[in-house]
């Protein structure tokens, strides 16, 4: 690929260097981040801070001709320059990954903190209960057993009642 600068413009109100020139290539027409590459490498400046307006291939030839724009610094791009809609969508999944990537990044250094938290538990806590809560255990389990103790004996008597009626009617 061969690149030429034809024409350089300084265009100190918007702070920015218009540029135009061509590009000879063997095979495909090149790229639009192939012609900023060469662009910011034959100005010597950062690639962030070019853009190329056009590239326009000549019929049947392979010589294209491009217009580009470099400006000084980020502000004055931002500033002069539109975004597209492609450049906008861009723009808004990079900021959703950005979120996500902080949201989950969160989550993971609470989970951390509640896992260290539980560790100190566990290690601060006894593993026998105290006596203070052996009594409460013993008190809870006592009444279930009474309970079913209690409700045993009453279906027997209520048996016992009732042959003991059959055998008065029985009688009678």
């Amino acid at each position: 690929m061969k690149f030429t600068i034809t024409e350089k413009k300084e265009n100190p109100l918007l702070q920015r260097l218009e540029v135009r020139g061509s590009v000879e290539f063997a095979k495909e027409t090149p790229s639009n981040v192939d012609v900023r590459s060469a662009i910011a490498k034959n100005t010597g400046s950062d690639e962030s801070l070019v853009v190329v307006k056009h590239i326009l291939t000549k019929f049947s030839h392979r010589v294209a001709d491009f217009d580009g724009v470099v400006y000084k610094n980020l502000e004055a791009k931002n500033k002069n320059e539109m975004m597209t809609k492609h450049l906008k969508k861009q723009a808004e999944e990079g900021a959703k990954k950005a979120a996500d990537a902080k949201k989950k990044a969160e989550e993971e250094a609470a989970k951390a903190k509640e896992e260290k938290a539980e560790e100190k538990k566990e290690d601060a806590a006894p593993e026998t209960p105290t006596e203070e809560e052996k009594p409460d255990t013993e008190s809870q389990e006592a009444p279930a057993e009474e309970k079913s103790e209690e409700a045993a004996p009453e279906p027997k008597e209520e048996k016992s009642e009732s042959s003991e009626e059959k055998k008065e009617e029985g009688d009678a």
